[in-house]
């Protein structure tokens, strides 16, 4: 079960030497980021060597996918040079004689159209294959919420999200911020 806890601003203290995942000593901060319309919240966040090459690790079916990924981009950008290079060379293609060229063209577009489904189909694939240790690393900590003057994380590690809310004096759970100044 994770917890949440919210903080003012994106100004984000934590508990020192603490990795988020495991409660090692950390070693590095991996900056999380959520995007919200056309507004980044940025936090940098403490993990270890180990869970940041957890983070990264790849399954094998995983890389299978971005090996795909990768060489139906090349024959993306292939069709899209072929389509330019025919459309460009081709004498003035409204011609009946140049029915060819249409054919070509029509034959182009339709591979244009077929490798950017299936880029844009393969590429969250992949994603779907990553092992249960990268997914838990991954969602060691996310930023939940934010609006101008609070950020909203969620942590997995409840023991970790205790000693953050204290770091923070920042309430766990409950009323957001700006009622509680109204009622005090």
């Amino acid at each position: 079960m994770s917890r949440t806890v919210q903080i003012w601003g994106d100004r984000a203290v934590f508990p020192v030497n603490a990795c988020v995942h495991c409660m090692r000593p950390s070693t590095r901060d991996v900056e999380i980021v959520k995007v919200k319309g056309y507004v980044v919240r940025r936090v940098g966040v403490p993990f270890c060597d180990e869970c940041i090459a957890l983070r990264e690790a790849k399954s094998p079916l995983q890389v299978r996918f971005e090996r795909v990924a990768v060489v139906n981009s090349i024959l993306l950008a292939m069709a899209v040079g072929m389509w330019v290079l025919v459309s460009i060379s081709s004498e003035p293609a409204f011609r009946s004689d140049r029915v060819e060229v249409w054919g070509l063209l029509l034959g182009l577009l339709v591979a244009m159209i077929v490798f950017g489904v299936m880029y844009l189909v393969v590429q969250p694939w992949s994603r779907r294959f990553r092992s249960a240790e990268t997914k838990a690393a991954l969602r060691a900590v996310t930023i939940k919420a934010f609006d101008w003057d609070t950020t909203t994380l969620e942590f997995a590690n409840q023991e970790y999200a205790e000693r953050f809310a204290q770091v923070n004096r920042a309430p766990q759970e409950g009323p957001e911020p700006g009622n509680q100044l109204e009622k005090e």
